[in-house]
Protein backbone atom coordinates (compact mmCIF):
# COMPACT_ATOMS: atom_id res chain seq x y z
CA UNK A 1 0.00 0.00 0.00
CA UNK A 2 1.59 3.19 -1.18
CA UNK A 3 0.66 6.62 0.80
CA UNK A 4 -0.14 8.10 -2.64
CA UNK A 5 -3.00 7.57 -5.55
CA UNK A 6 -1.09 6.62 -8.78
CA UNK A 7 -4.08 8.21 -10.56
CA UNK A 8 -2.86 11.89 -9.22
CA UNK A 9 0.99 12.02 -9.31
CA UNK A 10 2.24 14.23 -11.31
CA UNK A 11 2.45 14.37 -15.14
CA UNK A 12 4.18 16.45 -17.73
CA UNK A 13 2.73 20.20 -17.69
CA UNK A 14 3.75 23.66 -18.62
CA UNK A 15 0.99 25.01 -16.02
CA UNK A 16 3.16 26.55 -13.58
CA UNK A 17 0.31 26.76 -10.56
CA UNK A 18 0.30 22.83 -11.53
CA UNK A 19 3.99 22.38 -11.27
CA UNK A 20 3.75 24.22 -7.55
CA UNK A 21 0.97 22.20 -6.19
CA UNK A 22 3.20 18.97 -7.56
CA UNK A 23 6.37 19.90 -5.59
CA UNK A 24 4.51 20.76 -2.79
CA UNK A 25 2.33 18.01 -2.76
CA UNK A 26 5.02 14.94 -3.59
CA UNK A 27 8.19 16.29 -3.60
CA UNK A 28 8.77 17.01 -7.93
CA UNK A 29 7.10 18.21 -10.91
CA UNK A 30 7.03 17.37 -14.44
CA UNK A 31 8.01 20.53 -17.28
CA UNK A 32 6.47 18.93 -20.86
CA UNK A 33 8.12 20.16 -23.49
CA UNK A 34 10.49 22.27 -21.73
CA UNK A 35 13.34 22.71 -24.44
CA UNK A 36 12.29 22.27 -28.80
CA UNK A 37 13.85 19.23 -30.40
CA UNK A 38 16.45 21.56 -32.18
CA UNK A 39 18.02 22.23 -28.57
CA UNK A 40 18.11 18.99 -27.47
CA UNK A 41 19.73 17.96 -30.42
CA UNK A 42 22.28 20.62 -30.01
CA UNK A 43 22.48 19.63 -26.23
CA UNK A 44 22.74 15.54 -27.16
CA UNK A 45 25.71 16.31 -29.94
CA UNK A 46 27.85 18.89 -27.61
CA UNK A 47 27.57 15.91 -24.36
CA UNK A 48 28.42 13.29 -27.22
CA UNK A 49 31.76 15.00 -28.45
CA UNK A 50 32.32 16.37 -25.06
CA UNK A 51 31.60 12.53 -23.58
CA UNK A 52 34.08 10.71 -26.11
CA UNK A 53 36.62 13.14 -25.45
CA UNK A 54 36.83 12.92 -21.63
CA UNK A 55 36.62 8.97 -21.74
CA UNK A 56 39.39 9.16 -24.21
CA UNK A 57 41.48 11.49 -22.24
CA UNK A 58 40.77 9.44 -18.92
CA UNK A 59 38.90 12.48 -16.90
CA UNK A 60 35.75 10.08 -16.75
CA UNK A 61 34.55 10.11 -13.08
CA UNK A 62 34.31 6.82 -11.79
CA UNK A 63 32.81 6.08 -8.13
CA UNK A 64 32.60 2.89 -6.25
CA UNK A 65 29.51 3.86 -4.55
CA UNK A 66 27.69 5.31 -7.80
CA UNK A 67 29.14 3.22 -10.22
CA UNK A 68 30.49 0.01 -9.36
CA UNK A 69 31.46 -1.13 -12.69
CA UNK A 70 32.46 2.06 -14.46
CA UNK A 71 29.77 1.89 -17.04
CA UNK A 72 28.49 5.31 -15.96
CA UNK A 73 29.77 8.48 -16.80
CA UNK A 74 29.85 12.30 -15.83
CA UNK A 75 30.73 15.28 -17.49
CA UNK A 76 31.04 17.48 -15.10
CA UNK A 77 31.29 21.87 -14.78
CA UNK A 78 29.29 21.96 -18.17
CA UNK A 79 29.23 25.97 -18.07
CA UNK A 80 32.48 26.23 -19.50
CA UNK A 81 32.31 23.27 -22.12
CA UNK A 82 29.44 24.87 -24.43
CA UNK A 83 27.19 28.17 -24.64
CA UNK A 84 24.44 25.94 -25.72
CA UNK A 85 24.38 24.52 -21.47
CA UNK A 86 23.67 28.14 -20.27
CA UNK A 87 20.20 27.92 -22.33
CA UNK A 88 18.88 25.50 -19.44
CA UNK A 89 19.46 27.82 -16.70
CA UNK A 90 17.32 30.45 -17.55
CA UNK A 91 13.93 28.61 -18.21
CA UNK A 92 10.58 30.72 -17.02
CA UNK A 93 9.00 28.09 -16.09
CA UNK A 94 12.17 25.94 -13.70
CA UNK A 95 12.63 29.55 -12.83
CA UNK A 96 9.01 29.70 -11.08
CA UNK A 97 9.36 26.62 -9.84
CA UNK A 98 12.68 27.47 -8.08
CA UNK A 99 11.27 31.04 -6.48
CA UNK A 100 8.45 28.61 -5.49
CA UNK A 101 10.58 26.21 -3.02
CA UNK A 102 13.86 27.98 -2.58
CA UNK A 103 13.10 31.84 -2.80
CA UNK A 104 14.02 34.18 -5.58
CA UNK A 105 17.58 34.29 -4.72
CA UNK A 106 18.89 31.05 -5.30
CA UNK A 107 22.10 30.01 -6.94
CA UNK A 108 23.90 27.35 -9.23
CA UNK A 109 25.01 24.52 -7.31
CA UNK A 110 26.18 21.80 -10.14
CA UNK A 111 25.63 21.95 -14.21
CA UNK A 112 26.76 18.61 -15.48
CA UNK A 113 25.92 15.51 -17.52
CA UNK A 114 24.82 12.04 -16.28
CA UNK A 115 24.91 9.54 -18.97
CA UNK A 116 23.49 6.07 -17.77
CA UNK A 117 25.01 3.41 -20.44
CA UNK A 118 23.52 0.27 -20.85
CA UNK A 119 24.27 -2.41 -18.03
CA UNK A 120 24.06 0.28 -15.45
CA UNK A 121 22.72 -1.10 -12.10
CA UNK A 122 19.78 0.62 -9.90
CA UNK A 123 21.57 2.85 -7.41
CA UNK A 124 20.73 3.40 -3.74
CA UNK A 125 18.06 6.13 -2.93
CA UNK A 126 18.93 8.68 -1.52
CA UNK A 127 17.91 13.35 -1.25
CA UNK A 128 20.25 15.72 -2.61
CA UNK A 129 20.66 17.68 1.51
CA UNK A 130 21.55 14.60 3.22
CA UNK A 131 24.07 17.11 4.74
CA UNK A 132 21.35 18.90 6.62
CA UNK A 133 21.61 18.49 10.52
CA UNK A 134 18.59 16.76 11.79
CA UNK A 135 16.33 18.94 13.98
CA UNK A 136 16.83 17.73 17.93
CA UNK A 137 15.44 18.68 20.92
CA UNK A 138 17.07 21.44 23.36
CA UNK A 139 18.35 18.80 25.98
CA UNK A 140 19.19 16.41 23.44
CA UNK A 141 22.53 15.72 21.57
CA UNK A 142 22.94 16.14 17.55
CA UNK A 143 25.32 15.45 14.68
CA UNK A 144 27.97 18.04 14.84
CA UNK A 145 26.94 19.76 11.33
CA UNK A 146 31.05 18.83 10.03
CA UNK A 147 30.58 15.24 10.97
CA UNK A 148 27.61 14.52 9.03
CA UNK A 149 28.06 11.74 6.52
CA UNK A 150 26.29 9.57 4.32
CA UNK A 151 26.73 6.96 6.78
CA UNK A 152 25.13 8.20 10.13
CA UNK A 153 22.40 9.91 8.38
CA UNK A 154 18.58 9.44 10.06
CA UNK A 155 16.59 6.84 8.05
CA UNK A 156 12.74 5.88 8.79
CA UNK A 157 9.44 4.80 6.93
CA UNK A 158 8.26 6.49 4.38
CA UNK A 159 5.51 8.21 6.52
CA UNK A 160 4.41 11.90 6.89
CA UNK A 161 6.70 13.00 10.08
CA UNK A 162 4.36 14.43 12.67
CA UNK A 163 7.32 16.37 14.31
CA UNK A 164 8.82 19.59 12.20
CA UNK A 165 11.84 18.89 9.76
CA UNK A 166 14.26 20.70 7.69
CA UNK A 167 13.28 23.22 4.75
CA UNK A 168 14.25 22.06 1.20
CA UNK A 169 17.68 23.58 0.83
CA UNK A 170 18.20 22.50 -2.82
CA UNK A 171 16.59 22.18 -5.84
CA UNK A 172 17.26 19.47 -9.24
CA UNK A 173 15.90 20.12 -12.41
CA UNK A 174 17.10 16.73 -14.57
CA UNK A 175 16.23 17.65 -18.59
CA UNK A 176 15.81 14.32 -20.03
CA UNK A 177 18.31 14.68 -23.51
CA UNK A 178 17.17 11.40 -24.94
CA UNK A 179 13.59 9.76 -24.06
CA UNK A 180 13.52 8.55 -20.35
CA UNK A 181 11.70 5.43 -20.22
CA UNK A 182 11.61 2.36 -17.40
CA UNK A 183 14.06 0.25 -19.63
CA UNK A 184 16.58 2.56 -19.90
CA UNK A 185 17.61 4.19 -16.46
CA UNK A 186 14.38 6.98 -15.76
CA UNK A 187 15.32 8.44 -12.41
CA UNK A 188 13.39 6.49 -9.72
CA UNK A 189 10.92 8.74 -7.11
CA UNK A 190 9.53 8.12 -4.09
CA UNK A 191 5.80 10.66 -4.27
CA UNK A 192 5.63 12.24 -0.88
CA UNK A 193 8.96 11.23 0.68
CA UNK A 194 9.95 14.71 0.72
CA UNK A 195 7.23 15.08 4.09
CA UNK A 196 8.84 12.34 5.81
CA UNK A 197 12.04 14.58 7.42
CA UNK A 198 14.13 11.53 7.35
CA UNK A 199 16.23 9.77 4.77
CA UNK A 200 15.89 6.42 2.68
CA UNK A 201 17.48 2.83 3.31
CA UNK A 202 20.08 2.48 0.90
CA UNK A 203 19.94 -1.27 0.10
CA UNK A 204 19.13 -2.39 -3.25
CA UNK A 205 16.62 -3.26 -4.49
CA UNK A 206 15.07 -0.42 -2.71
CA UNK A 207 12.85 -1.47 0.30
CA UNK A 208 10.39 0.80 -0.70
CA UNK A 209 8.07 1.82 -3.98
CA UNK A 210 9.05 4.07 -6.26
CA UNK A 211 8.32 5.76 -9.96
CA UNK A 212 10.13 6.34 -12.70
CA UNK A 213 10.57 9.89 -14.22
CA UNK A 214 9.29 9.18 -17.43
CA UNK A 215 8.65 11.62 -20.74
CA UNK A 216 9.95 12.16 -24.18
CA UNK A 217 13.57 14.15 -24.78
CA UNK A 218 12.78 18.11 -23.81
CA UNK A 219 10.69 16.95 -20.89
CA UNK A 220 12.50 18.43 -17.30
CA UNK A 221 11.65 17.06 -14.20
CA UNK A 222 12.34 18.88 -11.05
CA UNK A 223 12.56 17.43 -7.27
CA UNK A 224 13.49 19.18 -4.42
CA UNK A 225 16.24 18.06 -1.76
CA UNK A 226 14.37 16.19 0.63
CA UNK A 227 12.58 13.81 -2.40
CA UNK A 228 14.31 10.60 -2.36
CA UNK A 229 15.38 9.22 -5.36
CA UNK A 230 18.11 7.22 -7.57
CA UNK A 231 19.26 6.65 -10.95
CA UNK A 232 17.01 3.47 -12.37
CA UNK A 233 18.72 0.47 -13.92
CA UNK A 234 19.24 0.69 -17.41
CA UNK A 235 18.46 -2.56 -19.37
CA UNK A 236 17.82 -1.16 -22.77
CA UNK A 237 20.36 -1.05 -25.60
CA UNK A 238 21.33 2.76 -25.51
CA UNK A 239 22.75 5.28 -23.37
CA UNK A 240 20.51 7.63 -21.44
CA UNK A 241 21.73 10.97 -21.43
CA UNK A 242 20.52 13.82 -18.85
CA UNK A 243 21.31 16.95 -18.16
CA UNK A 244 21.43 18.41 -14.28
CA UNK A 245 21.10 21.83 -13.08
CA UNK A 246 21.28 21.61 -9.56
CA UNK A 247 20.43 24.81 -7.79
CA UNK A 248 20.83 26.00 -3.94
CA UNK A 249 20.08 28.68 -1.16
CA UNK A 250 22.19 31.25 -1.19
CA UNK A 251 23.92 30.30 1.57
CA UNK A 252 24.72 26.99 0.84
CA UNK A 253 28.31 25.69 -0.70
CA UNK A 254 28.07 25.08 -3.86
CA UNK A 255 28.74 21.49 -5.14
CA UNK A 256 30.70 22.76 -8.26
CA UNK A 257 32.60 25.87 -7.08
CA UNK A 258 31.66 28.32 -9.94
CA UNK A 259 33.45 31.57 -8.37
CA UNK A 260 36.78 29.54 -8.80
CA UNK A 261 36.11 27.12 -12.00
CA UNK A 262 34.49 29.59 -14.50
CA UNK A 263 36.62 30.52 -17.56
CA UNK A 264 37.51 33.58 -17.74
CA UNK A 265 35.64 33.86 -21.21
CA UNK A 266 32.49 32.98 -20.12
CA UNK A 267 32.80 35.27 -17.24
CA UNK A 268 33.28 38.62 -19.28
CA UNK A 269 30.27 37.48 -21.67
CA UNK A 270 27.98 36.58 -18.28
CA UNK A 271 24.75 38.70 -18.01
CA UNK A 272 24.44 39.45 -14.50
CA UNK A 273 21.25 37.18 -14.33
CA UNK A 274 24.31 34.30 -15.21
CA UNK A 275 26.58 36.17 -12.30
CA UNK A 276 24.11 36.04 -9.77
CA UNK A 277 23.62 32.16 -10.36
CA UNK A 278 27.07 31.40 -10.40
CA UNK A 279 27.57 32.82 -7.16
CA UNK A 280 28.32 36.33 -7.87
CA UNK A 281 25.99 38.36 -6.44
CA UNK A 282 26.78 39.18 -2.46
CA UNK A 283 23.32 38.22 -0.79
CA UNK A 284 23.71 39.74 2.85
CA UNK A 285 27.33 40.56 2.78
CA UNK A 286 27.78 36.88 2.03
CA UNK A 287 29.98 36.50 -0.83
CA UNK A 288 31.61 39.70 -0.54
CA UNK A 289 35.36 40.08 -1.08
CA UNK A 290 35.77 43.35 0.82
CA UNK A 291 34.31 45.83 -0.79
CA UNK A 292 31.69 46.83 1.65
CA UNK A 293 28.90 48.02 -0.41
CA UNK A 294 29.18 46.13 -3.58
CA UNK A 295 26.67 44.15 -5.31
CA UNK A 296 29.00 41.92 -6.46
CA UNK A 297 32.27 40.02 -5.73
CA UNK A 298 35.47 41.09 -7.60
CA UNK A 299 38.23 39.57 -8.41
CA UNK A 300 41.48 39.74 -6.56
CA UNK A 301 43.23 41.75 -8.95
CA UNK A 302 40.92 44.69 -8.34
CA UNK A 303 41.23 44.76 -4.60
CA UNK A 304 43.37 46.57 -2.61
CA UNK A 305 46.07 44.44 -0.34
CA UNK A 306 48.14 45.28 2.47
CA UNK A 307 48.69 49.23 2.67
CA UNK A 308 50.90 51.98 4.50
CA UNK A 309 49.62 55.61 4.67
Amino acid sequence: MTPWDPKTLPKPTRDLARLKSDISAYGYCLIAEAYAPAQIEAFRARLAEQAEAERKQGYHRRSLVQDPAGINQWINMLINKGTVFRQVLHHPLITGVLDHVLGRDHVLSEISSHITRPGAALLPLHIDQWWMPAPAMPDDDYVRPADISRTNIRMGKLEKSKTPINPPMCVNAMCMVSDFTEENGGTRLVPTSHLTGLQPDQAVPHSVPSVAATGPAGTVVIWEGRTWHAAGANVSNGDRFGLVSLYAAPQARTLQNFTLGTKAEVLEAASPELLKLLGFKVWHSYGQTGVMGSDYARPAAELIGELKP
